[in-house]
C-alpha cells in the first residue's frame, strides 16, 4: 500500500490485496498525514485573519475589502474547482492530486507577500482558493476508504484538528512574524513548509481500495456527475445538511476573519496578545468539539443513527446563545472566559455531517458529494459570510459616530472616536451573525429526522 508504488490513475490491486484492509497502523498514519496535510492547508487559507488589522493599514482597506479578501476570494474558485477536481479523484489516484494542489497553494500563499495593492493580493489569494480545491474531496475520500462506517465521524473529527492546530501555529506564529517582520514576511515563511510536505505524501500515503472499508469493493468506473446529483438532491436529509453547513460556513468564517480585528480594535491589546487570545478560545474549544462530536456521535449513534443529526442540533443552539453572550463583553477577562464554550459547542458538527455525506452515497460518488457539499457552503457561507459581516461592521460604526464616519475615518484615519466606533460596529455585527447558529440547529433536527429512512433504504438497495 506504499504510496510510491501506485499509477496515477487507479490500477486494479493484486486479488490477494482486494480483500485485505488497512492495518490499524496504516490507518493511523494515513489519518495523520492527511491531518498534516489539512493543517497546512488551514494555515495558508487563513493567515491572512491575523495579519489582517495590519494588512488593513498597510493598504488602506476597508473592512468590507478585508472581508473579501477572508471569504470570497478565496472561496470564489475554492468552490467552484471542487466539483471538477472530485470528478479526478472519483477515477485518478487521490494521492497525486492532493500532492499537486499542495504545491499550488503553498505557492500561491508565498506570493501574497509580493502584492502591491488590494487588486494584487486578491489575486494571490484567489490562487491559494484554486490550489486548495484539489485537497478537500481527494482526502475525504481516502478517509472513507480507510474507516469504516460507525467509526467515520470520529476519523472526521481527528481531521477537523487541522482547525485548532492551523489556529496555534497560524495565528500566533503569523501575528508574531506580522507584528516583528511585517505582514509579509509571515505570508512568506507560511507557505513554504507545504512544498516539504508535498513531498511526504508523495512517497508515504498509499491509496487504498475503494469501498472495502464499507464490505464492498466499488465498480471500476465512476458514476457520472448527475448520478450524484440525483442521489443527493432526493436525500431530503442531505437537503437540510447542506442548510445547516452553510449557516456553520456563513458564521464561522465572519468569526475567523473578524475576530482578531474584534479583539484590537474593542481592547488595549497588540497583535500577538489578541493571537494569543484568538488561538486559546479557538484551538482548545474547537479541538474538543471535534474530537467529542465525532467520538459521541459515533457511539450514540451505533444505538441510534438520529444522534448524528441530534447531537449538532442541541450544539448549535448552545452555540448561537453563548457566542452572543461572549460578544457582548465590555472587559478583556470576562471576553475571553465567555468565548471558550462557543467554540467547543460548534466544533460538534463537523465529524457527523461528513460521515453522513459519506454513508449517504456509494464509494466512487464520495469525493463528488464531498465536493458539492463544499461548493455550497463555501459559494454561499464562506463568500457572503465575512461580506456581509464587514459591511454590516461598516454599517453599525458608521450609525455610532457622530458625523460622516465614511468621510472622516474609512481612510484609516488615527482618531480616536473612530477607533471606538469601528470597534463598535465590528461587535454589533459578530452578534448579529452569531444569532444565526440557531438556524442551523433547526436543519440538523430535520437531518436526524430522516437519517433513519434513508439508511435503511441504501441498506435494502445494496
Amino acid at each position: 500500500m506504499h504510496g510510491s508504488v501506485e499509477p496515477i490513475r487507479d490500477a486494479a490491486p493484486d486479488a490477494a490485496d482486494l480483500h485485505v484492509p488497512p492495518t490499524a497502523r496504516e490507518r493511523r498514519w494515513a489519518l495523520a498525514l492527511l491531518l498534516a496535510v489539512s493543517t497546512i492547508a488551514f494555515i495558508d487559507r487563513t493567515i491572512l485573519n491575523t495579519t489582517g488589522q495590519a494588512i488593513k493599514a498597510d493598504l488602506k482597506l476597508s473592512d468590507m475589502q478585508l472581508g473579501l479578501l477572508g471569504g470570497a476570494a478565496f472561496a470564489l474558485l475554492y468552490g467552484m474547482l471542487g466539483i471538477p477536481v472530485a470528478r479526478l479523484a472519483e477515477r485518478y489516484n487521490r494521492v497525486r492530486i492532493i500532492v499537486v494542489a499542495m504545491t499550488i497553494w503553498s505557492a500561491m500563499t508565498a506570493l501574497c507577500a509580493a502584492a502591491a495593492g488590494f487588486p494584487a493580493l486578491l489575486l494571490a489569494r484567489i490562487g491559494v482558493g484554486v490550489g486548495e480545491a484539489g485537497a478537500g474531496p481527494p482526502s475525504q475520500s481516502l478517509i472513507a476508504d480507510y474507516f469504516p462506517p460507525d467509526r467515520r465521524a470520529f476519523a472526521f473529527g481527528i481531521l477537523g484538528l487541522a482547525t485548532p492546530i492551523g489556529i496555534i501555529f497560524g495565528a500566533i506564529g503569523g501575528a508574531v512574524v506580522a507584528q516583528h517582520f511585517g505582514w509579509r514576511a509571515a505570508f512568506l515563511l507560511v507557505g513554504l513548509p507545504g512544498l516539504v510536505l508535498s513531498l511526504i505524501v508523495w512517497f508515504g500515503l498509499g491509496e487504498p481500495a475503494r469501498g472495502l472499508a464499507d464490505g464492498r469493493l466499488a465498480g471500476a468506473e465512476a458514476p457520472p456527475l448527475g448520478a450524484v446529483v440525483r442521489r443527493l438532491a432526493g436525500s431530503r436529509a442531505f437537503r437540510h445538511l447542506v442548510m445547516a453547513g452553510t449557516v456553520v460556513s456563513f458564521v464561522g468564517s465572519s468569526g475567523m476573519t473578524f475576530a482578531h480585528p474584534f479583539f484590537v480594535r474593542n481592547f488595549p491589546v497588540g497583535y500577538t496578545e489578541a493571537a494569543m487570545a484568538f488561538a486559546l478560545i479557538n484551538s482548545v474549544s474547537l479541538a474538543g468539539g471535534y474530537l467529542l462530536g465525532g467520538m459521541l456521535t459515533d457511539r450514540l449513534g451505533r444505538r441510534d443513527v438520529r444522534w448524528y443529526g441530534w447531537m449538532p442540533a442541541i450544539c448549535m443552539v448552545l452555540t448561537s446563545i453563548t457566542y452572543v453572550i461572549g460578544f457582548s463583553q465590555s472587559t478583556w477577562f470576562w471576553t475571553i472566559v465567555l468565548l471558550i464554550p462557543p467554540g467547543l459547542f460548534a466544533g460538534v458538527y463537523y465529524g457527523p455531517t461528513y460521515a453522513i455525506t459519506h454513508n449517504l452515497v456509494e464509494p466512487r460518488m464520495r469525493a463528488s458529494a464531498t465536493a458539492i457539499l463544499t461548493l455550497i457552503m463555501s459559494m454561499v457561507g464562506m463568500t457572503v459570510g465575512p461580506v456581509v459581516t464587514g459591511w454590516l461592521s461598516d454599517f453599525y460604526a458608521a450609525r455610532a459616530f457622530a458625523g460622516d464616519y465614511a468621510a472622516v475615518c474609512a481612510q484609516g484615519a488615527q482618531i480616536a472616536s473612530c477607533a471606538k466606533a469601528s470597534g463598535q460596529g465590528l461587535r454589533a455585527a459578530l452578534v448579529t451573525v452569531c444569532v444565526l447558529f440557531s438556524i442551523g440547529g433547526l436543519n440538523f433536527l430535520c437531518v436526524a429526522r430522516s437519517l433513519p429512512g434513508e439508511l435503511a433504504h441504501l441498506k435494502r438497495a445494496d
